[in-house]
């Protein structure tokens, strides 16, 4: 069995089952963070006072936190081409979530999408 240095004891299989095992952790902790944040809303169908005024609780939130993901990473990325002591790992993990949550938030406009279009098709 190989050893890598700089690890301890630890075998190359187990140290990416825990990275896979921690990315995974990480993925539902997004989903659960958005998810929250959405049913948070006292009512859904509540149309906002003006323009823009969603809660910080609400979309505007979980948009915002998919947002600093995105920069994270980005910046994350940046530091990594420009040669900075930057730990690959962690960049690629930065960039998992980023995707994850971005991924997410598609799907979520996607259903909301499909559920308002369902909802002009009924026949008053």
């Amino acid at each position: 069995m190989s050893r890598i240095s700089g690890f301890g004891s630890s075998s190359y299989s187990a140290i990416v089952q825990q990275a896979a095992n921690r990315k995974a952790s990480q993925a539902a902790k997004a989903q659960k963070t958005v998810a929250n944040q959405l049913s948070k809303t006292s009512d859904p169908f509540a149309l906002p006072e003006s323009p823009g005024s969603v809660s910080a609780g609400g979309m505007d939130g979980a948009l915002h936190q998919v947002s600093e993901l995105q920069d994270s990473a980005d910046q994350m990325v940046i530091d990594l081409a420009s040669g900075k002591d930057v730990n690959v790992h962690h960049t690629m993990v930065e960039l998992e979530k980023a995707d994850i949550a971005l991924k997410y938030t598609v799907q979520l406009r996607n259903r909301a999408l499909s559920a308002y279009e369902e909802l002009m098709r009924i026949q008053v």
